[in-house]
């Protein structure tokens, strides 16, 4: 009776230990956050694409290319602060989100308030990193020919890997692997079919300047991310179950901290006269200079708000390699709207939606996979 009564003590001991912890927590993550995955993909590719088709209309209409060499780094501080500044249209989604978690009863206030300690402890470095990656993209793009910087800036499907095994104890396998070797090889497909509005000409291409510059942005990035996920990570201990709440809250304070920063450095660089010379040689008009930086400003925070929700809900890898897969809708989106360089739909653009899609599916069935197990 003694030995019974022990083998039943034990069974139920390891079925505690090894039953309710890990599986019930990824089940949640994966069938309860689907429509916030398709969401959240949905906000990259509008803010991604709308950004970018902005971004080359804006160089488009300052005639870049009559541009000298001692402006050919102007706005560089303004396309910064654009990345960041449209922060404030997030309150009523966060106010919204926080109501409904509070009506809820989920964590009590006091968890609340631990999260947001947390956030706010890291919103100052992301918020660095952020300006850092804005200015140094920006740059790029405008010192080395788009190609160059579109290779150079793929490297980030690289880094981030690396920095989430060594920072968030990410696992691999063999699903993930393939997925991230398919984004690189669309990253590296629409290089050598992009073109983009601002690009130099070949008086003005700086190969090391604008490498540089590439490189480093591509891994802020990979450390945005990586950071992001684990400020989640940590807020997990102070939280029964997160809300969508958190998103908003990185994004709004991370985007606090780069617009100070990044207004500071427009106003130290002087950027602020170009401002007003650029609204004056707009070719379409004032108006349309303004609504240009206003749908930058937003199509930005439709973008941070999908690519820090797709970390929240799965990953930072996944979120880089849908960030790198929608590249090539971007630049069939370019095709449609502008002409450069004679710049045209071809094979290059039709294999990068190809391994794009195939990027994707690989993902989603190790999720799907991890899902029936």
């Amino acid at each position: 009776m003694v030995k019974n009564h022990q083998i039943v003590q034990t069974k139920a001991q390891e079925n505690f230990v090894h039953i309710p912890i890990n599986i019930k927590q990824e089940s949640t993550t994966l069938i309860y956050h689907w429509p916030t995955i398709i969401v959240c993909i949905i906000f990259v590719i509008t803010g991604q694409s709308t950004t970018k088709l902005l971004e080359n209309f804006y160089y488009n209409q300052l005639q870049r290319k009559d541009y000298n060499s001692n402006r050919q780094n102007d706005g560089v501080w303004t396309q910064s602060l654009l990345q960041t500044v449209g922060f404030p249209l997030l309150v009523i989604p966060f106010i919204f989100f926080t109501t409904k978690k509070h009506n809820q009863q989920q964590p009590p206030i006091t968890s609340d308030r631990s999260t947001t300690k947390v956030v706010l402890s890291f919103s100052g470095c992301i918020g660095m990193l952020l300006t850092g990656h804005g200015r140094l993209s920006g740059k790029g793009k405008l010192e080395s020919p788009f190609r160059v910087f579109t290779l150079i800036y793929t490297t980030q499907l690289f880094f981030t890997p690396v920095l989430a095994a060594f920072i968030n104890k990410i696992k691999f396998n063999r699903w993930i692997i393939i997925s991230l070797i398919l984004a690189i090889a669309t990253g590296a497909l629409t290089s050598f079919s992009s073109s983009f509005g601002g690009e130099p000409d070949e008086t003005e291409e700086d190969y090391a300047k604008g490498s540089w510059p590439a490189l480093i942005s591509g891994v802020y990035f990979s450390l945005i991310l990586c950071i992001i996920e684990n400020v989640f990570k940590r807020t997990e201990s102070t939280t029964r179950k997160q809300s969508f709440a958190s998103v908003f809250e990185v994004v709004i304070f991370s985007s606090l901290v780069a617009t100070i920063i990044s207004v500071m450095g427009l106003l130290i660089y002087g950027e602020q006269h170009d401002l007003n010379r650029e609204m004056n040689g707009f070719l379409k008009g004032k108006g349309a200079y303004v609504m240009t930086l206003v749908g930058q400003a937003v199509s930005w925070q439709i973008y941070w708000v999908g690519i820090v929700g797709l970390v929240f809900s799965v990953s930072s890898v996944l979120s880089n390699v849908i960030t790198v897969i929608t590249w090539p809708i971007v630049s069939v989106l370019v095709v449609i709207f502008f002409s450069f360089m004679d710049d045209e739909f071809d094979v290059f653009k039709g294999v990068a939606l190809i391994t794009a899609a195939l990027s994707a599916a690989a993902y989603f069935y190790r999720l799907h996979k991890e899902n029936l197990n």
